[in-house]
């Protein structure tokens, strides 16, 4: 039983990675395109969050869409991330973050998952990442403000848009 298990963590695993790859290749090649998109289109950042949980993580998102009033972003990090007292190791994750607005001040909106291995039992485990919150990035980039409440409970990160 253990064993099947294992093997659909890590089928997971690889499918959670070949998404990430995609969404990078996918963002490189529209990195191409000409377009009037007043938002930057990568943002590296820190973040970290406590609460039900507790995840710090370095991440990296390539802009995958623009319309008129919203953006969308593929997120792929590395961290540390767990439920207190129950699992908690070093592992990926990856997911889609959206932003509403065209100023400085934007309303966020992420989802995705961290996938791991905790450090005590040797076992991998998979954590939804699901918050809301407040993004300041200047359309021109620069410096990024986040702050969030998810799952997880709540947290802020910082960051560079370009």
């Amino acid at each position: 039983m253990k064993s099947q298990l294992l093997g659909l963590e890590y089928s997971f695993l690889r499918l959670l990675l070949a998404g990430l790859f995609t969404i990078i290749a996918l963002s490189a090649a529209n990195g191409q395109v000409v377009s009037d998109s007043p938002l930057s289109k990568t943002v590296v950042y820190a973040d970290a969050g406590v609460h039900f949980g507790a995840q710090v993580s370095a991440n990296i998102e390539f802009q995958m869409a623009n319309g008129e009033k919203v953006t969308w972003y593929g997120r792929g990090g590395v961290g540390f991330a767990g439920v207190i007292m129950a699992t908690g190791g070093p592992g990926v994750l990856g997911g889609v973050s959206m932003l509403t607005g065209r100023q400085n001040k934007h309303f966020e909106l992420n989802g995705g998952a961290f996938v791991g291995k905790d450090v005590e039992r040797d076992e991998m485990f998979v954590l939804p990442l699901v918050d809301v919150g407040y993004r300041y990035q200047k359309p021109e980039g620069g410096f990024v403000f986040k702050a969030k409440i998810g799952i997880l409970g709540v947290g802020i990160g910082l960051g560079y848009a370009f």
